[in-house]
């Protein structure tokens, strides 16, 4: 499926249907420009289902980001998911896929001053394994 056809599609499934195709999702190099916003605005929608919205965080990262500026629009929406989101699955989510982007170095020493006061005990791990995974691989 094309992403333009996930996109015009998309509206008219139901969250199964979404989620399975979004778990399929294998982007493009050229669809990034049509995807990133896409799944930046699944991502954010609160009135999605949360798995829906977390495995539009987890496409993210799949995305060719030849154009810096959507990495940097990426990881800026990410970081803002993980700080104001209510639900902790899509923090999680969001926490760690921050560290799947290009620039993520520049994400450390903010999202760990987040993650001090993240309630939730299980994100402040998994992002702060994403974090130690990161840093290993650079």
């Amino acid at each position: 499926m094309t992403a333009r056809e996930l996109v015009d599609r998309f509206g008219r499934a139901n969250a199964e249907e979404r989620f399975q195709a979004l778990r399929l999702l294998v982007p493009g190099k050229t669809e990034s420009p049509v995807l990133g916003p896409f799944l930046l605005a699944t991502a954010n929608d609160v009135a999605e289902d949360d798995l829906v919205r977390v495995e539009a965080i987890r496409a993210i990262p799949l995305l060719d980001f030849t154009d810096p500026d959507l990495a940097v629009t990426c990881r800026e929406a990410l970081f803002r998911l993980v700080g104001e989101d209510e639900d902790w699955d899509v923090r999680n989510a969001a926490g760690c896929a921050v560290f799947d982007l290009p620039g993520a170095q520049d994400s450390i020493e903010p999202m760990r001053a987040m993650m001090a006061a993240e309630p939730e005990e299980l994100v402040r791990e998994n992002v702060s394994a994403a974090i130690s995974l990161f840093l290993r691989r650079s």
